[in-house]
């Protein structure tokens, strides 16, 4: 069943935090010494799956505080990605190949959708599930990229090529520590989301 236009406000929301880092979702180890965006994608590449626990904040323009959930994130290569959100309220997104399914189990609901239904969705997937995937040349075919060694890990900036995108989401920021994601912020046109990801307890 399609995702009828609210879902899909939601989706996007949803879908633009689905950032996966901490130590159990890390790639390769990277020489700190020689940081390039080539040599980030290949140690995030030999990282084929991974978990762990998340603290999301979204800072909305019409609320005076920021909403906060916490859960788990699962990234399976070459294509799954879920977001589990186990607070305030259960919630599963998950993003397998072309398809979105959106789950709310205290409601009995379920929808899904396919990412090229609406422009915004495929973009938003596809700065997190490539990045970590290490698919450089699909996130240079959606976005224009900025990338910047730093003196203790790595940044990258997104900024989607459609200017029908940006109109939802004008950038992504990915901070790293060798081949390992730290954090992701979301700028779009509904607030700013903050991600904090945490390894699970027998990793840490």
């Amino acid at each position: 069943m399609p995702l009828p236009s609210c879902s899909r406000r939601a989706a996007l929301r949803l879908v633009a935090p689905l950032a996966l880092s901490g130590a159990p979702l890390a790639g390769a180890a990277l020489a700190q010494t020689s940081i390039t965006l080539e040599g980030v994608m290949a140690a995030l590449a030999a990282r084929r799956s991974g978990e762990a626990g998340f603290t999301e904040s979204k800072e909305i323009p019409q609320l005076d505080t920021p909403l906060r959930s916490t859960g788990t994130l699962t990234w399976i290569a070459p294509d799954r990605l879920e977001k589990h959100t186990l607070s305030p309220v259960e919630e599963i997104l998950r993003v397998e190949g072309d398809r979105l399914l959106l789950t709310r189990p205290a409601q009995n609901l379920q929808r899904s959708m396919g990412l090229d239904d609406v422009p915004e969705i495929r973009p938003l997937v596809e700065s997190i599930r490539a990045t970590l995937a290490g698919d450089l040349a699909t996130l240079q075919r959606h976005f224009e990229i900025d990338f910047q060694p730093e003196t203790t890990g790595w940044r990258m900036w997104l900024t989607p090529r459609s200017l029908r995108v940006r109109a939802a989401l004008q950038s992504v920021e990915i901070t790293g520590t060798g081949g390992e994601l730290t954090s992701m912020v979301t700028q779009g046109n509904e607030g700013t989301t903050r991600l904090v990801i945490t390894p699970p307890p027998a990793a840490r």
